[in-house]
């Protein structure tokens, strides 16, 4: 019978992979919603039924029992399986299927309809199943779990993200009887900690000679309650923490036994000073020791520390991302407020990780919430030389890690308001890359090589992909390219009150090029909101209620804006975008010129994306409707062939007609200039 039980407790280990990656477009959430489902049964009525051991029963009547989910099998240490908790109490439901926790996580609640199910036990443990059947020497009778086909018969799915508190119990409060409320329910042991001789050995066996392994855990007031780990846990090989504290985890009964079971190690918080006083000792382990934990989301052993190298740059970087490596691996750290190291590329990094937690985010593996780091000098990690298709073959293992790519081309492939989009391709295969309008990185159409490091993307949904991605650093992570395309931003964050004449937020950079400030002539440059460039007291001149613009720009009036190509540079501009904003009532309308044509009305224009509320009244004025209250994105200005081989300063100046009245402003923000650098 012992051996049955092991093996309804064990699962095979397959690994799922998520990170994140700020440059998708996401598709809507699910409804987080419950269906209207009326429960007849609480969970302790149902096991309420079943009061001898062995005596298995069928449900004939129709009811609906409901709960939350508080066990998966995500981290192995639960077999095809999901334990629910109501209010009332808890039952195991089994399932045969694996990794059913893509469709019932932790934290999902669910409603079972009971009609044609089975109760049964396990060693003492009420479950519930859908069939019976014999051990193989047929002494025993087991539950079966309802077939994956059958799941959405049995199993009408809920909301996510729901919270079950854990019971804080002391080990004597179990009583082993079948219908002990504690039983298959979340508790939590307080001052907790494995004995000394258990200090240094590992979570389970992960040869798996031995198909689970027993703990005896203590509490400072000597009482003993036994912790059962399957050597099938993702979590098997790590060693078990040696400090002291709670214990959360899932009880059953197996003849007369008392056992608990984690989720996963992040139920194990044993941080604190040992009962004999011992303190915690601080241990270094490196980056692949380290990405060991990586089993479901686990907890880092308290005073685990790492020591790494830069290898990610924060202008082509989520905020508060870092990429750190080693001579051994790379890993993504997710720096708290305040505590971000300002690092640059090569700073050498010693970060304490213990207690915080592995997770998987969008396909990627991070550790959120990481203090303070300490920062000791420069270092230096060699690029792995490779091939694209090498790369997607060892994405988890070179994630976060620097490679060069050999030969290579690059196309561009969309963009946003943050940066463009590119596609990489070497003889072996391609892969994308995002660069950020704010890293001044300009990609050629082909390099002898590119460097940068490997990062990993899942979209929403059970069945995304996982893609393998790219991220330079910086411009000297191109070799051997001519030329640069550029997408730069002026985003007016700087912008507060009555600024003066110039925007003093930081001008855009892009080797070969020098951008002016945005300049205010004739007028003070005026913040509106959230540091945007505001037109007011403008030249009126449309008819009330016409939406046609009939008078005057004033050429006194306007911002400007100059990009001037270094000397033996040759400047190519394609496109500007800006997006306009409005209150008050009446239209309002912006002037785009330049100086190629003595800033007469002839700039080419097209809008993208059109919307209800912008229009092109004529090929360069943009136009916001009455009564458009919010930002009007799309003022898309495609520039003709009169933009291209300029070797001269190119000025564009911005008029503003407050076009119907006085009243009510209007501001132009995140003006975006693209082009390419030859």
């Amino acid at each position: 019978m012992k051996n049955i039980y092991l093996n309804k407790w064990t699962a095979l280990f397959i690994p799922v992979v998520l990170i994140a990656s700020c440059n998708r477009t996401f598709d809507a959430p699910q409804v987080n919603d419950d269906p209207e489902v009326d429960v007849t049964l609480t969970i302790m009525q149902l096991k309420a039924r079943y009061t001898t051991i062995g005596d298995f029963k069928r449900i004939e009547d129709d009811h609906v029992i409901s709960g939350v989910v508080i066990g998966d099998d995500r981290s192995g240490n639960f077999y095809k399986q999901i334990i629910i908790q109501d209010e009332t109490g808890g039952i195991p439901v089994l399932l045969d299927g694996n990794n059913v926790y893509t469709q019932y996580p932790v934290g999902r609640r669910v409603f079972i309809k009971l009609k044609g199910m089975m109760l049964g036990d396990y060693g003492g443990t009420i479950q519930l199943g859908l069939d019976s059947s014999r051990s193989d020497d047929g002494r025993y009778l087991n539950l079966d779990g309802i077939p994956q086909a059958f799941f959405d018969d049995y199993i009408i799915k809920g909301s996510f993200n729901n919270t079950v508190s854990p019971k804080v119990v002391k080990p004597a409060d179990f009583t082993k009887n079948i219908n002990d409320p504690l039983s298959s329910t979340l508790v939590q042991i307080s001052n907790a900690e494995f004995r000394d001789a258990d200090i240094n050995k590992t979570y389970a066996d992960p040869s798996k000679n031995t198909s689970a392994v027993n703990f005896t855990v203590s509490t400072c007031e000597k009482q003993n309650i036994i912790l059962r780990n399957s050597s099938y846990a993702k979590f098997a090989a790590l060693n078990v923490p040696d400090g002291n504290g709670t214990l959360t985890g899932i009880p059953s009964v197996f003849n007369g036994t008392v056992q608990l079971f984690i989720r996963d190690t992040g139920d194990v918080q044993f941080t604190g000073t040992r009962c004999s006083g011992q303190i915690p000792l601080p241990a270094l382990k490196t980056i692949a020791e380290l990405k060991a934990y990586a089993a479901g989301d686990s907890s880092i052993p308290a005073g685990v520390y790492i020591n790494g190298v830069v290898v990610s740059d924060i202008k082509n970087e989520v905020s508060g991302n870092y990429r750190l490596q080693d001579a051994t691996a790379g890993v993504q750290l997710r720096f708290t407020a305040g505590a971000n190291p300002n690092a640059i590329v090569g700073d050498s990094l010693t970060v304490t990780v213990g207690g915080l937690s592995l997770n998987i985010f969008s396909g990627g593996l991070q550790i959120n919430g990481v203090g303070p780091a300490v920062k000791s000098g420069m270092g230096t990690i060699a690029p792995r030389i490779t091939t694209i298709a090498e790369a997607i073959a060892n994405n988890r293992a070179w994630e976060s890690t620097v490679l060069t790519f050999n030969n290579v081309t690059i196309t561009a492939a969309g963009s946003n308001s943050t940066g463009i989009n590119y596609i990489i391709a070497d003889a072996t295969g391609q892969l994308n890359t995002f660069v950020r309008n704010s890293s001044g990185i300009m990609m050629p159409a082909a390099a002898t090589s590119i460097t940068g490091y490997v990062l990993l993307y899942q979209g929403p949904g059970q069945d995304a992909p996982l893609e393998t991605q790219f991220t330079l650093r910086n411009q000297n992570d191109i070799a051997g390219g001519t030329g640069g395309r550029f997408s730069v931003v002026y985003d007016f964050s700087g912008v507060t009150g009555s600024s003066g004449t110039t925007d003093p937020t930081a001008l855009p950079v892009v080797e070969g090029l020098t951008f002016g400030s945005f300049t205010a002539v004739g007028i003070s440059a005026n913040s509106s909101a959230a540091g945007r460039f505001a037109f007011n007291t403008w030249p009126t001149g449309a008819v009330n209620g016409s939406d046609v613009f009939t008078g005057n720009i004033n050429p006194a009036k306007y911002y400007e804006v100059t990009i001037t190509p270094a000397v033996g540079k040759r400047l190519d501009l394609t496109k500007i975008s800006f997006t306009l904003q409005r209150s008050g009532t009446g239209v309002r309308q912006v002037s785009v010129r330049s100086n190629l044509d003595g800033y007469a009305e002839n700039l080419p224009a097209s809008i993208s994306p059109a919307n209800n509320n912008l229009s092109v009244v004529s090929p360069h004025i943009f136009q916001v409707a009455d009564g458009a209250t919010t930002a009007q994105d799309g003022c898309v200005i495609t520039l003709d062939a009169a933009y291209t081989n300029l070797e001269a300063t190119v000025s564009f100046r911005f008029y503003g007609f407050n076009a119907e009245s006085s009243g009510g402003t209007f501001s132009i923000d995140n003006v975006k200039f693209e082009g390419v650098v030859k």
